[in-house]
């Protein structure tokens, strides 16, 4: 298959995919002795070819986006003509693990230089910054290939979605530093990145490109080592802290249930019905029950009556001393006295009435 347009002549070498709305292929431009390859997405629907046409135009692009090699319509459809870079995928490197921390550390810096230095549009940087389509040199040298994977996502992409991406990558390169905790500065900027405290690639790349010469240090030095395993398991347990936490409070729970119900009214079923013997911390007890007070019969007979009675005033007059006797007596000798004076008194003077 030939696409000709004006002096390029492109020879279809390989179909790589085909959709609804787009033909992708490799091609090699037959009049350059270069014999470069390039990567030719065919888009035959109107309206894609018109929301594609801001992102894939040099007029409309930065002149340093240089994968980008040309667009042009030809018998109705949209050409758009990209680099295509040969090699291994990073998604092989990943799955060879050939590389130790200070290679895939240079490897990232390459991937974010490209990136910065190419300036492309984001819809580009969000599909580049996938496994498949980068691609890796002898020398940790970067290329991207442009497979048009997410086509219909590509004008809501926004720098969120770019630092999303990076983020995957970051997790994939380091996994096992992460997973240590081994390197202080990777989980930093790992966390900034999930937190999303950076605002765009340019930030995200100063905030690598900071610690990335004391990190080649240490790596030079052998200074990063694994977490001691007392470190690993203080971060097994605060790992655990939120079942705990669960635990806990289903417990809590209960031994408050338990309480209350400890602590309500205790009632007792008996012949007269149910009666309380506490409420809360008060003690309610049955006066029939109390040994304190004397039980009175219910029935007395008037001898027994007597008989108490009697009994009674003899405990009281033995109880009363002899003292108590002699005043009383005193008292009322001087009532008695005073009344006779008194009588006294008034006969004299009904005698003297008399006489007179």
């Amino acid at each position: 298959m030939l696409i000709k347009f004006l002096e390029k002549r492109y020879e279809v070498i390989q179909k790589l995919k085909t959709t609804g709305v787009l033909d992708l292929y490799v091609a090699k431009d037959i009049n350059d002795v270069r014999q470069k390859l390039y990567t030719i997405v065919c888009v035959s629907d109107r309206e894609l070819a018109r929301k594609l046409i801001p992102f894939t135009t040099k007029e409309n692009t930065s002149i340093a986006f240089k994968d980008l090699h040309e667009s042009f319509n030809l018998e109705g459809k949209y050409y758009i003509v990209f680099q295509y870079a040969q090699g291994e995928t990073l998604q092989q490197v990943l799955q060879e693990n050939v590389y130790d921390l200070k290679e895939r550390l240079l490897l990232l810096k390459n991937i974010f230089g490209q990136i910065i230095l190419l300036n492309m549009p984001e819809c580009f940087i969000y599909e580049v910054l996938r496994k498949d389509n980068i691609v890796v040199d002898q020398a940790l040298g970067v290329r991207f290939n442009y497979f048009f994977t997410e086509v219909d996502y590509y004008w809501q992409v926004t720098s969120k979605n770019c630092l999303h991406r990076i983020n995957e990558l970051v997790q994939e390169l380091f996994q096992k530093e992460l997973t240590d905790k081994s390197v202080r500065e990777l989980k930093d900027f790992s966390k900034k990145l999930k937190q999303e405290r950076l605002e765009d690639i340019w930030e995200c790349y100063e905030a690598y490109n900071d610690f990335y010469e004391n990190l080649l240090w240490k790596t030079e030095h052998q200074e990063i080592r694994p977490r001691r395993i007392w470190w690993k398991a203080w971060d097994a347990f605060k790992k655990k802290i939120p079942v705990l936490k669960a635990v806990l409070t289903i417990l809590l729970i209960f031994a408050s249930g338990a309480f209350l119900l400890k602590s309500l009214p205790n009632p007792v079923l008996s012949e007269d019905g149910i009666t309380f013997d506490q409420i809360g911390t008060l003690q309610i007890q049955d006066p029939t029950q109390n040994t304190d007070l004397e039980q009175i019969p219910e029935e007395t007979s008037e001898e027994d009556l007597e008989e108490n009675l009697e009994e009674n005033l003899e405990e009281d007059l033995e109880e009363t001393s002899e003292e108590d006797l002699g005043e009383d007596l005193e008292e009322t000798s001087e009532e008695d006295s005073e009344e006779d004076l008194e009588e006294n008194l008034e006969e004299d003077s009904e005698e003297d009435e008399n006489s007179e």
